[in-house]
């Protein structure tokens, strides 16, 4: 009976804990940004200003690749609970002055073409491999 407790006790404190593991292949930064398609006059941003902007300010910020995936986001502002389509625009990059210096350039053109107040980051360290 003296050593349940101490397991008991050990799988406790197990449970809050996080073991980090080693990245494979090569180091690289994931950014996601969440664009919200609804615009302050109501309006949406339509699917071919997102082509255009994607194809005017994202792809030659970064040529070799990005995803984009259709969501449905909401966030609470001052008024209530918000729900709008979102697109979240994922690109792999390396951790450097440059691809850092294009995501800020990305963000504000977004928010000023569109008139967003936000677009939300997400930043994670991933192991890329091909």
């Amino acid at each position: 009976m003296t050593r349940a407790a101490p397991l008991a006790f050990l799988a406790v404190i197990a449970v809050g804990c996080t073991v980090a593991r080693p990245l494979h292949g090569t180091p690289m930064v994931e950014t996601r940004l969440f664009c919200g398609l609804t615009t302050p006059d109501g309006g949406v941003v339509s699917d071919d200003a997102w082509r255009a902007f994607v194809a005017e300010v994202v792809t030659p910020r970064f040529p070799d690749g990005l995803t984009v995936l259709d969501a449905h986001g909401q966030y609470r502002a001052a008024d209530g609970i918000h729900r709008e389509e979102t697109r979240v625009l994922l690109v792999v990059h390396p951790d450097d002055a440059r691809a850092e210096a294009a995501i800020v350039e990305i963000v504000a053109e977004y928010r000023r073409r569109f008139r967003q107040d936000s677009v939300l980051r997400v930043d994670s360290r991933v192991g890329v491999e091909f």
